[in-house]
């Protein structure tokens, strides 16, 4: 027979064993006998058995880390989380699975795939500061930093479910990859899978001890049956086959049943989960936000007494714990700056701020706190100096917080001494707009701001002309009669919250509570280009008694409070009071001691808008159910664009086998192919099959075994006339490659017509191997990890 120019062998003739050996490939003799050992190394089938074996630990390893991320359910609200934290780990694995089966040096795959994690990151949070939106730059480890600073406070002040802010998702998925990261480490590099478990227990502590209902027994389950399936495949790569069946079953039920006692009895991991705060005490400041924590104390339906205090002051302010300065588009939150650690020797001589002409007063207040938890000190504003403290603490210069780094405020006895600042309206009137740089920050307001918010404070201060007497007119708006103080209508409302969208909606319904007032109050003040923030801390509580000059108070969980504070220079962050029926009007804020000059303007949405925008918020809606639909549907955008990633990304192996099956056949059919692509699209077809190709096998021994597939299973194929045409294109491609192998060397490609052969041998081959191993070939070829051998050996081999 003859093809392509190419004298074939006959079909039948003795196979070319001892040229094999000759050729230094140790050859099979027809009583089954191994020829002598090739002492060189490895063969091409070890190594890619080597291949196979790794391939599969790596997506055991994606199994293991599948499971741990399920085990996370409940630390963080939405779904956003999970599909990034597994975009990472699909990455991490895939890169160094590919470098494995790309054959690169061995150390690389550890480097590049960290690598990979660092771009990843990069894209989705930094893009910004990278070039081309991928590659990092030293603006990128700027934004990383402030990231993980952010982060801090996060962790530090948010409960569970928490919002996926961006630093927050920023350590979750970096903390993912690199977990993900080192359980490839261990297990495939190293060479210890078993060690995978302590990453997986170390990993698991975190949601066993923050998640109130504890780890779900299900979850747990699914992280210790993903480790069995690691163990599993690393046993089967160790030894070459599988523990005994009985023996893994009774393994995986035992652990099983420990994992579902543990999960039910441990603490930790029981499902009372973390100890909650006793119902007698008020834990505040733990929550996903100090307001929505503040609001779920005030509806406690019993009050209790969390603080007692005497104090010199005749009308003794608020009990300041710390201010709300910066809105991530999802909740008010404290930004940490520079602190000092405070002792009881030190002293806090500078108030951010305040001018040397505006008048002070000195106040000693004693504090003792009773049923109250919390990280952040109450104390009147601004605080002097502090004694009497147990454990460590510290001031941020910024705001003089004083938080606890070691310690709470739980049955803290201390002395506070203040200057109570009484600044004149002149004084304010005439404080002018140059704010300095600290307190630009305060400016900002989200793009996605409903409209309401800015033409309610636009409307509110028509007649000001200067930012105090817009503040006036702000808090005069809230107390004009409309407004109603509610704990229950924001609840029942469905607008219970902080968001520019909660706030829009208070302004229509005008029924809230503090958080609510002071909430609008602060974003109408920023729309007005007037810094704003929100402080939250108690009302001054009821006098009790008086002795020895001093007045005594007691304080309830029913004086928590929240109010807005703006900032004029030369004076610093004045508070003001917009809450209906709530605290009390600061003299200089009445309306009869502030009386507005009119600026002559007659339309107040001729104003400029000088407002200040949040630059990492998405685009500004037109409002009120605009903003919520764009809102939903940008989240479901970036949702449905991670999973396109992850299911790319899985799909890869398919995409690039079939363009590798389209390339060899598209060369031989156009005449530029050669007989050695269309021998191994036949290889490859039967390793993705399930069938096993080992290179030392000879290519006549090869076509027996594939022939028999659909010859002894003829109901699989059940046409004979496809079965015959399957076998004479089996008889031609071996005559071929036998040819092209041990023939003498011919010019010229090999006949086009090898690529129907092809098409009728794996046609056949697929149907005989029925409908599981044609999906798992199509989606996990195997023959993609094998390697290749290059140079013109290759073409000898049939590579």
């Amino acid at each position: 027979m003859r093809r392509g120019g190419v004298r074939a062998s006959v079909p039948g003739r003795p196979a070319m064993a001892d040229t094999a050996v000759r050729r230094g490939r140790p050859a099979t003799t027809r009583a089954g006998r191994a020829g002598p050992p090739d002492l060189r190394g490895p063969t091409r089938s070890t190594r890619t058995a080597a291949g196979v074996a790794e391939a599969t630990l790596s997506l055991a390893l994606l199994a293991v880390m599948a499971a741990l991320t399920a085990a996370l359910a409940g630390l963080v609200s939405g779904g956003l989380w999970w599909l990034e934290l597994m975009l990472a780990s699909v990455l991490v694995l895939g890169v160094a699975a590919g470098c494995r089966a790309a054959r690169l040096p061995r150390v690389l795959a550890p480097v590049l795939s960290l690598v990979a994690l660092l771009l990843l990151v990069t894209v989705l949070f930094a893009p910004g500061t990278a070039l081309l939106g991928v590659i990092p730059t030293p603006a990128t480890a700027t934004a990383f930093s402030h990231l993980v600073a952010s982060a801090r406070v996060s962790v530090y002040n948010q409960g569970v479910p928490a919002d996926p802010l961006p630093e927050f998702l920023f350590l979750l998925v970096g903390a993912g990859g690199l977990i993900a990261w080192t359980c490839d480490l261990v297990a495939v590099v190293l060479r210890r899978p078993a060690l995978v478990g302590i990453v997986v227990c170390a990993a698991l502590i975190a949601p066993a001890s923050l998640l109130d209902a504890g780890i779900s027994p299900i979850a747990l389950v699914a992280c210790l049956v993903a480790y069995l399936l690691l163990l599993r495949v690393s046993t089967r790569v160790a030894r070459g086959t599988g523990a005994e069946p009985a023996a893994s079953l009774l393994i995986a039920a035992g652990a099983i049943l420990v994992a579902l006692v543990l999960g039910t009895t441990a603490p930790g991991f029981q499902q009372v989960g973390r100890q909650s705060i006793p119902a007698a005490g008020v834990l505040f400041g733990q929550g996903v936000s100090p307001l929505i924590d503040l609001g779920a104390d005030l509806r406690r339906p019993l009050p209790v007494t969390v603080i007692d205090y005497t104090t010199t002051a005749s009308s003794p302010g608020y009990l300041q714990m710390t201010t709300l300065d910066a809105f991530s588009g999802e909740v008010w939150r404290h930004t940490r700056s520079t602190s000092t650690f405070f002792s009881s020797s030190a002293s806090i001589d500078r108030v951010p701020g305040l001018g040397p002409d505006v008048k002070t007063k000195k106040v000693v207040t004693d504090v003792q706190v009773l049923n109250m938890t919390s990280q952040w000190l109450p104390a009147p504003y601004p605080v002097a100096r502090v004694s009497g403290l147990e454990g460590s603490w510290n001031w941020d210069h910024d705001d003089l917080t004083i938080s606890g780094l070691t310690t709470s405020t739980a049955d803290q006895r201390y002395t506070v001494t203040t200057r109570s600042v009484q600044p004149t309206a002149r004084q304010l009137r005439s404080a002018g707009e140059d704010y300095p740089a600290s307190v630009r920050e305060d400016l900002l307001v989200p793009r996605n701001t409903p409209s309401v918010i800015r033409s309610t404070a636009l409307s509110v201060t028509a007649g000001a002309a200067t930012p105090y007497d817009k503040a006036v007119a702000l808090q005069s708006y809230f107390h004009d009669g409309e407004f109603r103080y509610s704990l229950d209508a924001p609840k029942d409302g469905g607008y219970d919250g902080d968001t520019p969208g909660t706030i829009a909606t208070f302004l229509r319904k005008k029924e809230g509570y503090c958080v609510h007032f002071a909430a609008a109050m602060a974003f109408m003040a920023r729309e007005l280009n007037i810094p704003a923030r929100i402080a939250v801390g108690y009302l001054p509580g009821t006098e009790v008694g008086s002795s020895g000059g001093k007045t005594r108070y007691e304080v309830t969980s029913d004086d928590l409070h929240a109010w807005p504070e703006l900032y004029f220079p030369g004076v610093g962050w004045v508070p003001f009071e917009p809450t209906v029926g709530r605290g009390s009007l600061p003299d200089y804020s009445i309306p009869a001691a502030a009386t507005p000059v009119p600026t002559g303007s007659s339309s107040a949405q001729a104003a400029p808008d000088t407002r200040r925008v949040v630059p990492t918020d998405q685009p500004a809606a037109t409002g009120g159910d605009a903003d919520e639909v764009t809102s939903a549907f940008s989240s479901s955008s970036s949702v449905a664009a991670v999973a396109l990633l992850i299911l790319a990304a899985l799909l890869t192996p398919a995409v690039l086998r079939r363009r590798q099956r389209a390339r060899r056949l598209g060369g031989l059919r156009q005449g530029g192919g050669t007989v050695a692509a269309a021998w191994a699209e036949v290889r490859s077809s039967a390793l993705d099959l399930g069938v096993a190709a080992p290179a030392t096998e000879t290519p006549r021994e090869f076509a027996r075994r594939l022939r028999r597939a659909w010859e002894d299973a003829p109901s699989a194929v059940p046409d004979a006339a496809v079965r015959d045409a399957a076998s004479r294109a089996l008889d031609e491609l071996v005559a071929a490659i036998e040819q092209q192998r041990f023939g003498p060397p011919r010019p010229g490609w090999a006949d086009p017509v090898l690529a129907d052969d092809v098409t009728a041998v794996v046609g056949a081959l697929a149907a005989s191997a029925g409908p599981a191993r044609r999906a798992r070939a199509l989606l996990v070829p195997v023959s993609l990890f094998e390697r290749r051998r290059r140079g013109p050996s290759s073409v000898r081999a049939g590579a």
